[in-house]
């Protein structure tokens, strides 16, 4: 019995080190086809490796504005050198590309930037009384502009979303509630604090 019990912490000990081993990052990446050839073969290997290896689409292809997953080995580590074969035989490589990073490896113009979202308000209402009336205007502006709910009241605990006039981070915010009571926050930093709650 003794010796049944030695092997199997002998054995726990070797598979120990194993598994407390830190996952490696994923070099994986999606290859986007943005020029107006087909990719006819696509090769990849770690950076510096001595030759270029086979050719990673077989008898497929990647069309244009086409888009194809390479899945790689984790211990390649991150660093990969590509090597794109066009059908018109034109040749693009390139070296120490870190995919684990990239993700997405783009053939021709990368994509135009994603506009950035609007800024908007997001008034929450923790009072009773419905709010009749919002305003919202860049701080220091002598007037309030125009109601923002349209005659559509704000209930009592209840949330709305509203995109914000141009004029930056800091606004002056104002709510109207059924009664005619009337409420200020001004100066009130909306990038960094989009939701205004009431009272």
């Amino acid at each position: 019995m003794k010796t049944r019990y030695s092997a199997i912490l002998f054995w726990g000990l070797l598979a120990g080190p194993a598994l407390a081993q830190p996952r490696l990052p994923d070099p994986s990446f999606d290859l986007v086809n943005n020029t107006p050839r087909p990719v006819e073969q696509l090769f990849v290997n770690p950076a510096a490796a001595p030759d270029w290896g086979h050719d990673r689409l077989g008898s497929q292809f990647v069309p244009p504005g086409a888009l194809h997953r390479v899945r790689l080995d984790p211990r390649g580590g991150c660093l990969q050198d590509i090597r794109v074969v066009f059908r018109d035989g034109a040749v693009q490589d390139m070296r120490g590309a870190d995919t684990c990073a990239l993700r997405q490896v783009f053939l021709g113009p990368l994509p135009p930037p994603k506009p950035p979202a609007a800024p908007e308000l997001r008034l929450e209402n923790r009072d009773r009384r419905p709010v009749s009336y919002l305003f919202i205007s860049p701080a220091g502006q002598p007037d309030w502009g125009q109601d923002l709910l349209a005659g559509r009241p704000l209930r009592g605990g209840g949330s709305l979303a509203f995109p914000l006039p141009p004029g930056g981070c800091i606004y002056d915010v104002k709510v109207v509630y059924a009664d005619g009571a009337a409420q200020e926050q001004r100066g009130v930093d909306l990038c960094a604090r989009p939701a205004v709650r009431f009272p």
